[in-house]
């Protein structure tokens, strides 16, 4: 059975479709090593520990955001809403607080440090650190200090860090976008009155706005890098909030994933390749335009 090495983007509550697409890849290779962004850092750091994609699935629906989130993890150095101590206590209970050098799995994780300017790789310490520093997100929580870095979500600048893929060990590279599809059409600005008026929290704006950002460097990390196989299991009908239904991502990321994977045993798959990274280069010239 060949080696895979998994590179898992970020995505917020879309990236729960990693677990899905981890099930599907064990079946058809044996998963040598994974480097992960934010979302897809957690779920990568609890398959490099040796958790089951099920038993991930049920931790998932476990999570109590009311505990997460509530008053009592409000942030009073103004960095970010929530201090993120009840998160990094959540992922220390679930990898019984080892370290990255004891994973069953090499595993990376990426974060951006706000004191260097550049990207930190992750790949010793406690694990619980990794997996709260590199989902960090900024003005949500605040930043994760780690000696004297002061780290933040690692998909500032690395959504999908196929970058640093040959930092652990495999004979093919798949990576799985989670991100929404970049918005392509514009039109010219209306000035009619209109009586419809669009109500949005400060998170949603926020969080929109990321997903864009991020979507684009994502597809530019894909064109460039070109990994071996190409899994973009992002779902059309569910938000990035939606942490409520990981079955359905789950779900979502199995049935992807098995439809990529098998394509790659055909005779024509680098041709069908070569030509997915044709239409994702024409998607970010059309984007530029």
């Amino acid at each position: 059975m060949k080696q895979a090495r998994l590179i898992l983007g970020g995505g917020s509550a879309y990236g729960l479709a990693h677990m899905g697409v981890i099930a599907a890849v064990k079946e058809h290779f044996e998963i040598s090593g994974i480097v992960g962004t934010s979302m897809g850092a957690i779920i990568g750091a609890c398959a490099a520990w040796g958790i089951a994609p099920e038993q991930m699935l049920t931790m998932a629906e476990d999570i109590s955001t009311l505990e997460l989130f509530s008053p009592l993890q409000l942030d009073f150095s103004r960095a970010g809403i929530f201090d993120g101590n009840a998160v990094r206590k959540l992922f220390a209970g679930w990898v019984s607080s080892g370290d990255i050098q004891n994973c069953q799995i090499p595993f990376v994780a990426i974060a951006y440090d706000l004191i260097r300017k550049r990207s930190i790789l992750i790949d010793k310490g406690p694990l619980a650190d990794a997996m709260r520093a590199s989902s960090s997100l900024p003005f949500i929580f605040a930043p994760f200090e780690i000696g004297d870095y002061l780290l933040v979500d690692g998909g500032v600048a690395h959504p999908l860090p196929l970058a640093f893929a040959q930092k652990v060990p495999g004979d093919i590279t798949i990576a799985v976008n989670v991100l929404p599809p970049m918005a392509l059409k514009a039109e010219a600005i209306s000035l009619k009155p209109t009586k419809q008026k669009t109500r949005i929290t400060r998170y949603h704006v926020f969080m929109e706005s990321l997903m864009q950002n991020q979507g684009f460097i994502a597809v530019q990390a894909a064109t460039q890098f070109k990994p071996d196989i190409y899994i973009d299991a992002f779902h059309p009908h569910l938000k990035f909030t939606d942490f409520k239904k990981a079955a359905t991502f789950y779900e979502h990321g199995f049935n992807v994933a098995n439809t990529s994977l098998a394509a790659y045993s055909e005779a024509d798959f680098p041709k069908k390749l070569k030509e997915t990274y044709e239409q994702l280069k024409l998607r970010l010239k059309e984007a530029w335009r």
